[in-house]
Order: C-alpha cells, then structure tokens, then sequence
C-alpha cells in the first residue's frame, strides 16, 4: 500500500522523489540540516518521526502541558527581552477567554499561569543574570558533513562575566539527577555555541514546574487554613492569607518555612517548583554525544519511509504523554479510514519551519 493511500487521500506535504539517503530538510547544496528536536524524535519513534517531519503534520490543538510550556516559555522571553511579561499574559489571556473550546479543554489556564509566573519572578528576585542573546539561532557542521541547527532559549553572563547557555524546561515535576547526566541535548547545545565563537562555560536547566502552587483551603467555618497537606509556596500561600481576611502571625511558622526556600546565589535549592542546574560538560563527553548525533542522523536520511506500513512504531506509555500523534498512529494501524481525523485534528506545518524547531517546544514539555 503506497503512503497516499494510508493517508486516506488527504494531500500531505510529502515529497514523492523522498527515497532512502535522500535529506529530509536539505540546505541549497543538499547537505542535510537537522535539530536537535529532529534527532530527538528519531531516538523515540520513527513512525513519530514520519508524520511530523516526513508528512510535517501539526497538531490543531496542543496538549494541556504542551500549551502550558509554550505560555509559559513566552512570557520568560518576553522577561528576558526587556518586555512587560504580565501585559503579555494579559493579550494571551484575553485570547484565550474568546475561545469557548479552548477553555473548556483547557481549564482556567490563564490564572494558572499568572501564579507560576508570579512565584517564578519571587523566587528569583535576587538572581544575577545578565541576558546576552534571547532566542538565540545557531548552526553548526557536524564531522560528517551534516548541519546541525540549534535554537538557545538565552545565553547569559553571571556575575563573574561568564557566559552559560540557558534552557527554560517546563514539567510535571522537576527531574532527577539521572535524568540530567545522561541528557543529550546539552553537550550538543555547547558545542554548537563554541563552534560558532561563543566560549560558553557550560549549560543551565531552568526548570519550572508547570503545575502552579495550590492555593490552600480554608476551612467551612472560615475561620482557619485547612492543615491539610498543601503543595504550595511563600507568594501563594501570603496571598491566600490576605485574600482570606487571615492574621497572618497564625500562619509564621509556615510562611517562614516557604520563604527560606527562595533562590540565593550558592545555597541550596529546596523549592519543590524551581529550580536551575548547571552543567560545565567535559571535553570527552561531547565528542560522545557528537558521535552518537552523526549516527542518528545517518540513520534518519537513510530511512526507508516510503512504505508507511513498515515504518517502526516505539510503543509504550510515552505515547499518552510525549506524542501529538497517538489517535492517528492508532487509527492507521487499526486499518481505519484517517481522513476525518487528519482534517480534525492536524494541519500541514510551513516545510521551512523546521528552523525553528527545538527541543523545549517539543513534545517532552509534557513530562
């Protein structure tokens, strides 16, 4: 069955000279350009891979924790920029009040959103960092010949002049050290920098949770905070005081306990919702995750995806959390007509915005 057929007639941007060693994303020359979300999604899954760069299928709709990162990531731009972040979040948010289906799906996402943002900026009142470049677009050549392009979110100057790349990570819950050290994403991320001239001492995960600080419950006869278990911070908790008409001398201990876990420069970090590592990679372990890059973009221009039957799925639980393509790549397996779904749920994404693509607008935003 040829791949027009499986796609149920729907006219996708695929191109039907795409054979096997061809580049998915060619520069003029022809040599080909990756991402680092590209080699991302061919580690996971190459039947993920097809449909987002094979087809450049886009989802209509992003995912609850997608939408969530990419709010958030704005705004942290918009900071960084020198821009106003809370008249920001007043535009998105009037947008988002004028879509019924969006709040419905979505939830009171904005008011969400303004408490994470509002605790991020608390939290890190007295950082030291100096923005350099935002949104900074990068290209290098790997030693096979292949260009790699990278998208930073920052790169800063700390109080002793030295430059870091920065990435905002937004997640369920902040990952563990396991998670970091065995990271690809962050050696590539250096090397690409100094390639380009930038003598980076290393990599910061910025992380955020995104799931905003619960405002704790007051009890039915309005008198007390509930002392029920309460994932919470200092801003939030403060507020909830206030707006509850509470003495907040009742309440000490507790706020004393939430406000000792602001960010101070070399301390230790005990925020359940922050937190920033750092990363100053070794020599040794770049040139490992350069090699293990080559070949996986050896293997993605090398692969066979003109028979979408046989294009490999990597199934597990990922797939309900890291993947916008789960209902399609269900339908199309079952033999299912994808037509109405395509057309529902998918559009054909600009074959030039692969540029843009990075890692923290990815699918791992959900985690």
């Amino acid at each position: 069955m040829g791949k027009k057929e499986v796609i149920a007639g729907t006219v996708l941007a695929v191109r039907d000279e795409l054979k096997p060693g061809m580049p998915l994303y060619p520069a003029e020359d022809g040599t080909p350009i990756l991402t680092n979300s590209m080699l991302t999604s061919a580690r996971r899954c190459w039947k993920q891979t097809e449909y987002k760069y094979v087809h450049r299928l886009k989802p209509k709709r992003l995912g609850g924790p997608l939408k969530r990162g990419k709010w958030v990531h704005s705004l942290l731009e918009e900071d960084a920029k020198g821009g106003d972040w809370k008249a920001l979040h007043k535009k998105l948010s009037a947008k988002f009040e004028g879509m019924f289906d969006e709040k419905e799906f979505y939830g009171d996402m904005p008011v969400e959103i303004d408490r994470i943002m509002r605790s991020y900026f608390w939290h890190y009142k007295r950082d030291t960092w100096e923005y350099v470049e935002v949104e900074l677009e990068l290209t290098a050549r790997l030693p096979n010949g292949t260009l790699l392009r990278i998208k930073f979110d920052g790169l800063i100057r700390d109080q002793w002049g030295k430059l870091w790349l920065v990435d905002h990570k937004t997640h369920k819950t902040l990952p563990n050290l396991a998670y970091r050290t065995l990271d690809t994403q962050s050696p590539i991320y250096v090397w690409v920098a100094r390639q380009n001239g930038y003598e980076v001492e290393g990599f910061i995960w910025n992380y955020l949770r995104w799931k905003a600080p619960s405002v704790p419950n007051l009890l039915k006869d309005g008198t007390r905070l509930s002392k029920s278990a309460c994932d919470t911070d200092y801003p939030t908790l403060k507020k909830a005081i206030k707006d509850y008409g509470l003495d907040p001398a009742d309440y000490q201990d507790w706020l004393d306990r939430l406000k000792a876990q602001r960010y101070e420069f070399g301390g230790m970090q005990t925020s359940g919702f922050f937190r920033r590592d750092i990363f100053e990679r070794d020599p040794d372990v770049i040139d490992r995750m350069l090699l293990s890059a080559m070949r996986t973009a050896d293997s993605m221009n090398g692969y066979d995806f003109t028979e979408p039957d046989a294009v490999e799925r990597t199934v597990g639980r990922h797939c309900q959390y890291m993947c916008s393509y789960t209902d399609l790549c269900t339908a199309e397996l079952m033999g299912h007509n994808t037509k109405p779904l395509l057309k529902q749920n998918y559009k054909v994404g600009d074959p030039m915005s692969y540029y843009h693509d990075r890692v923290g607008e990815d699918e791992e935003r959900g985690e």
